[in-house]
């Protein structure tokens, strides 16, 4: 976007004001401007982190500064990249308590939300769980393969963005996967399937959408426990976890049945080995 040179002269003025400890000339001034305008390209997909932002800066400037303005520059980014890190530290130290309450929720998961689910030997014996046991068994697959693939992309992800600096906050991400692993998440999971698998899942969800009445009855008392729990406040970030962990609003009938219906399917007794 082209604009009036009084406002490029501006933008010129700005850039040796914010580096004033550079002294950069009007040239100088002019390719930092250039290298701003081209890092600050919007992107709905790609971005960088706080370290890719310094290294590409740390090679622009390289070719920009002089020897002697380089060594000014490297202790000023030095120390814009050690403030930085110790934001991330002192927000992860502000996380412990979310560990707990994160734990609690496992631990009601494991001891009393969940063992419900296989006392009944019956309760899977109906539509799809028999007649269509090889799709059944095929969507088990692609969940077990999502949750592989969730779980290397919280830890790429976390160590891309965060490095060492937040323990705390991946030791969250990893008991919400965990939690993805016991009762499945049948949403984020959904949207991210292929085509073929999407079919597969339509399919399903058209013949889970009426279950035995005694079926129907349990899996309405055993998710309005999930959701009392959640209401007392256990889950304390609860808008972090996805899936079935929070509520952001009352799904329809039609809704609600498709969700624990396709949950109740996915559901693996050893937990998909997480």
């Amino acid at each position: 976007m082209s604009m009036a040179p009084e406002e490029y002269q501006w933008h010129i003025k700005l850039v040796v004001a914010r580096h004033e400890s550079l002294n950069l000339t009007f040239e100088q001034a002019e390719k930092v401007f250039a290298y701003e305008q081209e890092k600050d390209t919007y992107s709905n997909k790609y971005f960088f982190t706080l370290w890719e932002d310094a290294d590409y800066e740390y090679s622009a400037f390289r070719e920009i500064l002089s020897e002697e303005q380089f060594k000014i520059y490297e202790i000023e980014l030095r120390k814009r990249i050690q403030f930085n890190e110790q934001s991330f530290i002192e927000q992860d130290n502000e996380m412990k308590m979310d560990i707990k309450t994160h734990n609690e929720l496992l631990e009601f998961y494991e001891t009393k939300f969940i063992p419900d689910f296989f006392k009944d030997p019956f309760l899977l014996h109906f539509g799809p769980f028999i007649a269509d046991h090889a799709k059944v068994k095929y969507i088990r697959e692609e969940y077990k393969q999502y949750l592989n693939d969730r779980k290397k992309e919280i830890l790429t992800n976390h160590f891309r963005n965060n490095r060492t600096f937040r323990p705390n906050l991946l030791m969250i991400s990893l008991i919400q996967h965990k939690l993805s692993a016991i009762l499945p998440d049948y949403l984020p999971f959904k949207a991210r399937v292929d085509l073929p698998t999407k079919a597969m899942l339509d399919h399903l969800v058209a013949r889970i959408k009426n279950p035995p009445e005694t079926t129907r009855v349990f899996l309405n008392r055993k998710f309005n426990e999930l959701r009392e729990f959640n209401q007392k406040g256990y889950t304390k970030n609860a808008d972090e976890i996805p899936g079935w962990h929070t509520e952001i609003r009352r799904p329809t009938p039609e809704e609600e049945m498709e969700l624990q219906g396709m949950t109740l399917l996915l559901m693996d007794k050893d937990r998909y080995g997480f």
